[in-house]
C-alpha cells in the first residue's frame, strides 16, 4: 500500500473525511485530527491533492456520492454488485468508501449502513 493510501486509511480510522478545496485539503472534523496525522498530510499533500482530485468528473464519482448519501439502499443485488465492480477501479476515497459500503450493504463486511 502507498503512503498516501495508507494515510487516507488512517483519517478513515479515526473518523476523517479530506477533500480537494483548489489547492487546500479540507479536513472534517479538523479537531479530531491527531498532530502526527496532520504532519503526514502536510508532508504528502501535492500526492493527496493529486489523489483527492481523481476522478471527480467522472460518473463514478456521481454515484459513490449516491451510494454514500443511502440511495442505493434496498437495492436489488444484482444492481449493488454492477456499481461495486464499477467502483473499484476509482482510489478517490469517496470511491473507497462507497466500496466499503456496498460490502456492507452486500453482507461481506460488517458495520454500519448509514
Amino acid at each position: 500500500m502507498s503512503e498516501v493510501a495508507t494515510i487516507l486509511d488512517r483519517c478513515r480510522a479515526v473518523g476523517l473525511t479530506l477533500r480537494r478545496d483548489g489547492d487546500r485539503i479540507a479536513i472534517r472534523p479538523a479537531r479530531a485530527c491527531p498532530g502526527d496525522l496532520l504532519a503526514d498530510i502536510r508532508a504528502h499533500k501535492p500526492d493527496l491533492l493529486e489523489l483527492l482530485g481523481q476522478g471527480t468528473t467522472s460518473p463514478w464519482y456521481a454515484v459513490a456520492r449516491q451510494v454514500l448519501a443511502g440511495e442505493f439502499d434496498g437495492g436489488h443485488r444484482s444492481l449493488l454488485e454492477s456499481v461495486l465492480i464499477g467502483l473499484r477501479s476509482f482510489e478517490h476515497p469517496d470511491c473507497r468508501e462507497a466500496v466499503a459500503r456496498l460490502e456492507v450493504l452486500l453482507g461481506r463486511r460488517k458495520g454500519a449502513k448509514g
